[in-house]
């Protein structure tokens, strides 16, 4: 800025550093003078600056007020840009670095409007960013290190390729540092492609200092260096700093940025707190009207009495205190009462509240149902012991009647059968079925074998006896490893009937495969420790075993290899001692079924036949009891899971262990 008008000069206005005469005509010379008004702001801030150093209320001396101050990344600012303004200053008072005071002048007002930035830490939005570039430039500090080696790689050894004993440093540093750095902005250098060479644009012997020094020609005047080998250092270059450094730097500050809004709300209310607190501090005007405060200070201090410092209230009296933590409580408990009726009105909410109260409805009719089962169960069990005692009371008129010689031509009708008649026409009612059928094998007929792609030879129902002529009947023959047609050699000895396969298929040997099914029962207990019922019979549970590539539950056992006592399944789940006790008490347990197993594994010359024993705990004090129950509290990784399953018609089992764990129930008069 200068004071020079042009419309009061007629001639052409010649500025001081162009004036070359002996003498100074006021009409035509201009002598610059810069203006007051920067200098009025710096001034005055920087009053204040250094008043803090001086101003001490709480009594923390010198040393310790100077320390505090400089910790502060702000204050430090502000001491830089004081140091700068004075050098600018002193240099605009002298002719020769005049224009010098210039530049400095202008880089300190730079470095205050960076100071700037410091207002907007009050705000919640713009304070969280300002540290996060904070923390960006110290991403930016370390990053360069790693830009710098690659950058002074391609420059130099570019430099030392294309140019040959360049003197002039500046240019050195232009060609080995500047240029490198500006193509990684995209401006590439027209001297490492021959194709855009231009001898006009640079000087052969390097001694114009405004253009570059030529590389070293050929005689057709073209860069005498392979082109190759600058395009792919270029090329190397170009992959390193534009794609892996600068992701690199993106990722850098990607993670600064979400570590910081992350924690935004909290930063915020920290950097509030510190303004507050340095606002509280200072004068009310802001430079350079600050200098008002100033004088009202010095006159207050010249004239008045002195006061006292005015403290920063950071705890409030109890009077106050109470009341904000009362407005604070009402408000929680507003913003919880609107955010408890917003959830209610959510579309998941009334699904999880229909779903609940759908789950409580239905538990509502399976304990009613239950309830009313146990009722009808009653009722039964009364009937059939009043029909009982009718039917006894009969044969005691008839016996007595008899006796006393009344009687008819035919003969007294037997009202009580015995016992023997009726488990007669038990066993004959598991020989059929419902429908008053024969009853065959199904597992064995699966038209799939286990584990294999070997296909069974369809058989019907009607033709699976052996007495039953089946001239078509053609079955594959399967020994695990081997499969081959069927010949007339081998014997069809499967109890049952046919199965559509011959051989042994995966069992051990032809013939019967005896296996062993320990069926492990205990009763299922509350948590008072009393036994649960379903109506007026207990609940049973037994230990159920079940792969995890297959649906189905199954008993711990299987088929026994030669001097076998225990299936080698059992043997997996306890040790020594265990396995030790477990078969002493096989012993002294109940047979439940000993038999013909309708097994999948089972062909007409090989099949599996079974007993199943029952081992029962009525106490749940046993070791071998707690030693399985901590097995089904464990998470096993293997493929096999075990577990305690409720002894219900429901359960999916494998084979014929339904109708086992069905004896079993009858014969403890448990819930089935």
């Amino acid at each position: 800025m200068c004071g020079y008008i042009k419309a009061s000069h007629s001639e052409e206005a010649v500025k001081h550093e162009e004036f070359l005469g002996e003498t100074w005509d006021p009409k035509r010379h201009v002598s610059e003078e810069p203006t007051d008004a920067y200098g009025d702001i710096r001034f005055t801030g920087s009053v204040q600056n250094v008043g803090k150093f001086f101003h001490d209320p709480d009594g923390f001396g010198f040393r310790r007020k100077a320390a505090n101050y400089f910790s502060d990344q702000w204050n430090q600012f502000d001491v830089v840009s004081i140091c700068i303004f004075i050098a600018g200053l002193a240099c605009r008072l002298t002719t020769t670095a005049f224009y010098g005071g210039r530049i400095i002048l202008a880089l300190d007002f730079n470095i205050w409007c960076l100071r700037l930035m410091a207002i907007f830490t009050v705000n919640k939005n713009l304070g969280p960013k300002i540290i996060i570039v904070k923390r960006m430039m110290k991403d930016i500090f370390f990053f360069l290190f790693l830009l710098a080696v690659w950058v002074l790689a391609y420059g130099v050894a570019n430099q030392a390729i294309l140019i040959h004993n360049e003197e002039r440093l500046d240019w050195i540093i232009r060609g080995a540092v500047y240029e490198p750095y500006l193509t990684i902005f995209g401006q590439i250098p027209s001297r490492i492609d021959n194709t855009d060479f231009d001898i006009s644009q640079c000087t052969v012997p390097g001694t114009d200092p405004l253009k570059p020094k030529c590389p070293v020609l050929s005689d057709n005047n073209q860069p005498a260096s392979p082109q190759w080998i600058t395009i792919i250092l270029l090329c190397i270059y170009l992959l390193f700093a534009n794609i892996l450094l600068l992701n690199l730097l993106i990722a850098m500050f990607n993670y600064t940025f979400q570590d910081v809004q992350d924690n935004t709300d909290k930063i915020w209310k920290f950097q509030r707190y510190g303004l507050i607190v340095e606002y509280h501090s200072q004068p009310p005007f802001p430079p350079p009207l600050i200098i008002f405060s100033h004088l009202h200070f010095l006159i207050e201090h010249i004239f008045c009495r002195p006061k006292t410092h005015k403290q920063f209230k950071e705890k409030l009296p109890w009077n106050q205190e109470t009341g904000l933590l009362s407005w604070e409580a009402f408000m929680k408990e507003n913003y919880l009462t609107d955010l408890h009726n917003e959830l209610n009105q959510s579309t998941d909410n009334k699904i999880r509240d229909t779903s609940e109260k759908v789950g409580m409805m239905v538990d509502f009719l399976e304990r009613d149902k239950e309830r009313q089962c146990g009722i009808v169960e009653k009722r039964l069990a009364h009937l059939e012991e009043q029909a009982l005692l009718s039917a006894k009371a009969l044969n005691w008129i008839m016996n007595a009647l008899k006796s006393k010689g009344y009687g008819c031509q035919d003969e007294v009708p037997l009202l009580l059968p015995n016992s023997k008649s009726i488990d007669t026409a038990d066993m004959n009612s598991t020989e059929e079925s419902d429908d008053g059928n024969p009853h065959y094998h199904l597992n064995a007929r699966q038209l799939l074998y286990p584990a294999s792609s070997v296909k069974r030879f369809p058989v019907p129902d009607e033709k699976v006896p052996w007495e039953v002529q089946f001239d078509a009947y053609s079955p594959t023959i399967y020994n695990s490893d081997s499969v081959s047609r069927a010949n007339s050699e081998n014997h069809k000895e499967n109890p049952v009937g046919r199965t559509g396969l011959e051989g042994k298929g995966k069992l051990y040997w032809l013939g019967p495969n005896h296996a062993l099914d320990p069926v492990i029962t205990r009763w299922k207990r509350s948590s008072d420790d009393s036994v649960s019922k379903t109506g007026t019979k207990k609940v049973l549970e037994f230990f159920a075993i079940k792969r995890k590539k297959y649906e189905l539950w199954a008993f711990p056992g299987g088929v026994l290899q030669l001097g076998e006592t225990l299936p080698k399944r059992l043997k997996q789940l306890l040790n020594t001692k265990l396995q030790e006790e477990v078969q002493s008490m096989l012993g002294a347990a109940t047979k439940v079924y000993e038999g013909y197993v309708d097994d999948p594994r089972n062909t007409d010359n090989a099949w599996v036949e079974t007993t199943a024993i029952n081992i029962h705990f009525d106490d749940t004090k046993h070791s071998v009891l707690e030693y399985l129950n901590t097995m089904c509290l464990q998470d096993s990784n293997t493929d096999v899971s075990v577990r305690w399953q409720v002894v219900d018609q429901k359960i999916p089992l494998y084979g014929n262990h339904k109708e086992i764990l069905q004896k079993v129930a009858q014969i403890h008069n448990a819930h089935y």
